[in-house]
């Protein structure tokens, strides 16, 4: 996965993939670039919806989940990078590489393609999502985060395979705490 360039205006970028721990691959692509260099803060916010670490598949992921995986977000660089085998569903008030900010399936039926999928993926993750998440006017700290996702590929469709992850994450490290607005 390769992070976009902040620009005022988010462009998507060429998608990347990684083998998941279930032998289906899932492929990884950032959606946009932030508006500007998404400031956040990051302090003490409560986790959300999780009580204690939990190891998982992607599909494990709800909205709000913070978490990490084997990899950090600069492993996603290019087009060779790939999606975890697996993650560790963390607290939010605990060290974590990532947050999901939209989680839904794909919509049954033949694979649509993956310029399909980026398109629907692009919309439903890009900028007002983004902002719908973390608040229209989020105060400002030093992290920069940038927004990704995992989507299904060819090969997991027909094993039926369908959902979607988008994330928050800072590929210059982990962060603490929900960028969610409210910090819920």
């Amino acid at each position: 996965m390769s992070r976009l360039p902040q620009s005022p205006q988010p462009q998507p970028s060429a998608a990347a993939r990684r083998r998941r721990r279930t032998g289906k691959r899932r492929s990884v692509a950032p959606v946009a670039a932030l508006a500007c260099v998404l400031s956040l803060g990051l302090f003490g916010a409560p986790a959300y919806g999780v009580s204690g670490p939990a190891f998982g598949d992607l599909d494990d992921i709800k909205v709000g989940d913070c978490f990490n995986s084997d990899d950090d977000l600069k492993d996603y660089q290019g087009e060779d990078g790939q999606a975890p085998l697996s993650v560790d569903i963390v607290p939010c008030d605990q060290p974590h590489q990532s947050e999901a900010f939209v989680v839904f399936d794909l919509e049954d039926g033949p694979y649509p393609g993956e310029k399909k999928i980026i398109s629907i993926v692009d919309e439903k993750c890009g900028p007002k999502a983004v902002t719908a998440y973390v608040g229209a006017h989020a105060p400002k700290a030093s992290k920069a985060m940038s927004a990704y996702y995992f989507y299904p590929r060819s090969v997991n469709w027909s094993m039926g395979e369908r959902g979607v992850t988008c994330f928050l994450g800072d590929p210059n490290g982990p962060t603490t705490g929900s960028v969610r607005a409210g910090g819920s």
